[in-house]
């Protein structure tokens, strides 16, 4: 890693508010296929966060001029996030980094019933800033906790599901599974595939 006095300190917190005039120096840690572009995690010496790359740039990333590990200079750029976490990054784990996403479908509350007992079940799909999409299913006290509070077209942030392998085809290789003890909060519009507040810059260059 790149010593961190040849790096902006600050500047990662500082983007997330949206301040401009800034031209930091930050290195390059992770890059990853995001919904169709890449997703960039950033680290200033101090702080990390995460952008999307512009579709121009991705010919730097295919060219490994921009890679892990890279020290570039962001020239420009709408905002850095630290703490939302894309849909197309997520993979098997416990949900703890919070997801934002507009919910575009949502099933009735449908009864199940099993050797175990009846359930109550429904599920609702989700679609983040970047285009990423992904299913979510509730189950029995999880069915009864949030159906209410999920409507279509508005948007939450969720936290604390289950991400496993999905059982059925859907665009996302994953699905999300939340019980009781998930967090689900309402919260302003998202607007699908534009990036508009986690996007990272237009003009990005190696350093």
């Amino acid at each position: 890693m790149a010593a961190a006095a040849e790096l902006s300190r600050g500047a990662v917190a500082a983007m997330s508010r949206m301040e401009q005039g800034l031209r930091p120096v930050l290195q390059v840690t992770d890059v990853r296929p995001a919904a169709g572009r890449y997703l960039v995690a950033l680290f200033d010496g101090t702080k990390s966060g995460q952008g999307v790359l512009v579709a121009s740039m991705a010919h730097l990333v295919r060219a490994r001029a921009i890679r892990a590990g890279t020290i570039i200079r962001v020239l420009d750029y709408l905002c850095i996030d630290t703490s939302l976490t894309p849909i197309a990054a997520l993979s098997p784990y416990k949900c703890k980094w919070t997801i934002k996403a507009r919910v575009t479908a949502k099933s009735g509350l449908q009864h199940l019933s099993n050797d175990r007992g009846e359930a109550k079940f429904f599920d609702f799909d989700l679609l983040d800033e970047q285009g990423g999409e992904m299913l979510a299913k509730c189950f029995s006290s999880a069915a009864e906790k949030f159906y209410g509070l999920i409507e279509v077209d508005k948007v939450y942030l969720i936290s604390r599901g289950l991400v496993k392998p999905a059982q059925e085809p859907f665009n996302s290789d994953y699905e999300l599974a939340l019980d009781a003890s998930a967090s689900v909060e309402g919260s302003s519009p998202v607007h699908a595939a534009s990036g508009a507040n986690q996007r990272l810059s237009r003009a990005i260059s190696a350093h």
